[in-house]
């Protein structure tokens, strides 16, 4: 057995004077790819990969082809805007938020609604090959500002709408609540989600309420995960909604309820699946709400 001092003097074999995938430092890898401290997260045991922008940086092409997509569909979004809620060709006004008929259902689906729209606008920057970081950051950016042009100038100058102070809040608490979530990966323990009535199969009912009572076909629910096994996908959920049922008279509806979701269900057989049937978890199957 050799002591301290001879194996102090033998030659390091060959073997180890190469780096593997094993023996990597983090010295060695940052020679061979400046800027890898950003998209890798180094670790004492190991190696671990990590969501991380384009090596060069930004995807010009896919830079462009975004841009001219957002410009079609913030155009296409105000011509709706105008024909499903009116022309804004009015003077500036307020809305009274207070008198609306809609008891907060109005303000929590622009909550809804920006969180949604955040979260897309994310998904979409890091398409492009931008960091997470400034993905989430001009997601929230951008989210925002198109749900305040809504309320100025579109409502602000609309003869039947006027601008919501507290629509903006909400939008800035749904763009809030959706740039906190897109920090991570997951899995997440909560969400926001929305479900829809049986009333919005019957009748004349619309993705876009173009009536007080139209709002009353949703159900917005703050949801929570116990556990995010995959192969336990239950959530709990506590929802608000409202009914008209006599006008003006509008009854504020509170839900509790116990549900999943489609993606959470497919995940439990096909965590492949379960990644293209993403864009649906939005939707809460809830019983007892």
């Amino acid at each position: 057995m050799l002591g301290a001092a001879g194996a102090a003097m033998e030659p390091e074999p060959a073997w180890a004077q190469t780096p593997t995938a094993g023996h990597l430092t983090l010295q060695t890898l940052e020679a061979r790819r400046p800027g890898l401290r950003d998209t890798w997260n180094i670790r004492p045991m190991g190696i671990d990969r990590l969501p991380a922008a384009a090596p060069g940086g930004p995807i010009k092409s896919r830079l462009a082809l975004w841009a001219v997509a957002m410009g079609g569909a913030g155009y296409l979004a105000y011509e709706q805007s105008q024909i499903s809620w009116g022309t804004s060709s009015g003077r500036f006004h307020l809305k009274d938020d207070l008198h609306d008929g809609l008891a907060l259902s109005d303000e929590t689906s622009h909550l809804f609604a920006a969180y949604e729209l955040t979260r897309a606008l994310h998904t979409g920057y890091r398409w492009t090959g931008l960091s997470p970081a400034a993905s989430r950051r001009l997601a929230a950016l951008h989210a925002w500002v198109w749900t305040f042009l809504v309320e100025y100038p579109i409502d602000a100058y609309n003869p039947t709408q006027g601008f919501g102070a507290s629509d903006l809040v909400f939008n800035t608490a749904g763009v809030l609540a959706a740039y906190q979530r897109t920090r991570s990966n997951g899995p997440h323990w909560w969400d926001i989600k929305i479900s829809v009535k049986r009333s919005f199969f019957e009748g004349e009912s619309r993705f876009i309420a173009h009536s007080n009572e139209q709002y009353d076909d949703y159900v917005y629910w703050l949801t929570a995960r116990p556990s995010r096994r995959r192969h336990i996908p239950l959530w709990v959920g506590a929802g608000y909604s409202t009914t008209h049922r006599q006008w003006p008279e509008i009854d504020r509806e509170l839900h509790l309820a116990i549900g999943t979701t489609l993606p959470d269900l497919a995940g439990v057989i096909s965590p492949a699946a379960a990644r293209y049937l993403r864009p649906l978890d939005v939707f809460f199957l809830n019983i007892g709400g």
